[in-house]
């Protein structure tokens, strides 16, 4: 792929406008902390702004004499730890695409993301295998290259990139049973920008600590590219295996390091809360919390602020996008939406015309030409136009999935949603999880909130069990607080909660009780995992 500058504006890179620029400012100041508590390599733990770009362009340098050229690709098979931000970071800087990758993919997986891209190199860490059918046919980096890439001390210019450039591609599910690619611009990074005054409200004074795994948009956004746009100092914990992640570990980092916004999905929060138990003394210079990924339910952020004396503020986003809606301090909390519509986002809701919903992406046919858009307070499908700048350049060799997420100048991101006349968006769910209940069509995130605001249930999930080829039913798993509580009683505390707050066709069949929910690394549930753990 050839990296062609598509408008006659004045170079940008997305790597320059987060660290380069900010170097010039404030050389000083921290913008990485890396705690670790086996250490893999011999790097700092602490880099400056300076430190960092000096760094970044280091390796932009070494990039190029391996052999990568502007708009190659380059698959980043590395653990979450200093080599993974720096090389990402260092690869844009060159001109380079990078595709964060979980270390936690099988050989299978990987040979998949090589063969789309068509990737001649990837950095990989010595503990991860590379398939052995492209062992030949793709160079490895190794992190040894990498760390020599910063001893030799050639820092390169920031490559002449421009904003509809290609500046990194992310893997996400799709609807398909192959994740597809998803191809950011370097302009990506001013789409961003809303988020600041409409979310997470960073600033130069912030200490910023993510849960997450690198390979993630949340992580990368909200853990790196975020701080570092502001001024802040990013603070993030490199494991070895998910098991050093435990609930009190956040709580330690927090206090340890004097934190003061952190940021996971509403599962990690649960997890503290249960495990940890904070106080307002651990949690002193805690601002406040950030979350994603997962609807965050109004009890677990009652909790959460009555026993740390903070609040959490939500956002609602996907890997096309990242997030457009929020909460946050000094805007009003309306129960059960998601936040306003951030300023400078063009959003609106499509009508969910027959045309629309059995021809769009859902079926992979082709969206009506003419977007209907619904009144204010109706429900339909959520879409953003297409010149926010924060939108994906296209889907990696997917032409006619990438023609079905439009509807005129609308991208349709597939969820569900009400906006109101101040803006607030209620959202209802994910199009294509959306169960079919006696020809109704229900949301699994609408019953969940029943389910995980009772006081006795740690966390629950839904999804459509499968019993026979004409039949199908909801069917609920409970994770309870508390194991030795009777489950009859706690049933029929939830069924009357249902009868009295939901229609008789979205309560759930069926109720299981397990002792956990199935969640990948960066804490999200897998819901393809759902139907193993019912009888």
């Amino acid at each position: 792929m050839k990296n062609v500058a598509s408008s006659k504006e004045a170079p940008f890179n997305l790597s320059e406008f987060t660290v380069g620029q900010r170097a010039i400012q404030n050389p000083d100041a921290v913008a990485l902390k890396i705690i670790s508590k086996n250490p893999q390599n011999s790097l700092p733990n602490s880099w400056t702004y300076s430190d960092l770009d000096h760094a970044i362009r280091n390796i932009a340098h070494g990039l190029l004499n391996k052999g990568l050229h502007p708009g190659d690709f380059l698959p980043l098979r590395l653990r979450s730890d200093t080599p993974f931000a720096l090389t990402f970071f260092g690869a844009i800087a060159a001109g380079i695409v990078p595709i964060p990758l979980s270390p936690g993919l099988t050989a299978k997986e990987v040979s998949f993301f090589l063969k789309d891209t068509g990737a001649k190199h990837c950095a990989v860490s010595a503990n991860l295998k590379m398939p052995t059918d492209l062992q030949h046919h793709v160079e490895q980096i190794t992190e040894d290259d990498i760390l020599s890439f910063l001893e030799k001390s050639q820092p390169l210019s920031y490559a002449k990139t421009y904003e509809d450039d290609p500046a990194f591609l992310i893997y996400s599910s799709g609807t398909t049973n192959k994740p597809k690619g998803v191809l950011h611009a370097q302009r990506v990074i001013k789409g961003r920008l809303p988020m600041q005054a409409g979310w997470h409200q960073m600033n130069k004074e912030d200490i910023v600590l993510h849960a997450g795994e690198f390979n993630w948009t949340y992580t990368l956004g909200v853990g790196l590219m975020d701080p570092w746009i502001w001024g802040a100092t990013a603070l993030v914990y490199s494991a070895q295996t998910s098991k050093e992640k435990t609930p009190d570990l956040w709580t330690e980092l927090i206090k340890a390091h004097g934190a003061t916004i952190f940021a996971a999905v509403p599962g990690v929060y649960r997890q503290i809360l249960k495990y940890a138990e904070p106080t307002p003394e651990d949690l002193q210079t805690l601002r406040h919390g950030l979350t994603a990924g997962e609807a965050l339910n109004e009890g677990l952020h009652n909790e959460w602020q009555k026993q740390t004396g903070t609040k959490l503020y939500e956002a609602l986003g996907q890997s096309e996008i990242s997030t457009y809606v929020s909460t946050t301090m000094g805007i009003k909390n309306i129960p059960k939406t998601k936040g306003q519509i951030q300023q400078g986002r063009i959003v609106t809701i499509l009508k969910e015309e027959p045309a629309l919903k059995e021809k769009t992406f859902l079926k992979g046919k082709p969206s009506p030409k003419t977007p209907i858009e619904c009144k204010k307070g109706d429900e339909g499908l959520i879409v953003i136009h297409k010149s926010d700048p924060g939108l994906m350049l296209k889907y990696w060799n997917r032409p006619e999935e990438m023609k079905n997420a439009f509807c005129g100048d609308w991208f349709i991101t597939g969820d569900r949603g009400i906006i109101d006349e101040n803006n607030y968006l209620t959202h209802l769910g994910r199009a294509d999880d959306v169960m079919n209940a006696q020809g109704y069509r229900v949301s699994p995130q609408e019953i969940e909130t029943i389910l995980n605001s009772h006081k006795e249930i740690s966390e629950a999930a839904v999804f459509e069990n499968q019993i026979r080829d004409d039949l199908s039913i909801i069917t609920a798993l409970i994770v309870l607080k508390d194991e030795t509580l009777s489950k009859t009683c706690v049933l029929d505390d939830l069924k009357t909660s249902l009868q009295d707050t939901l229609a008789p066709y979205k309560h759930p069949k069926s109720f299981h009780f397990i002792k956990k929910l199935p969640r990948n690394l960066a804490g999200k549930i897998i819901r393809k995992e759902l139907n193993n753990l019912a009888p």
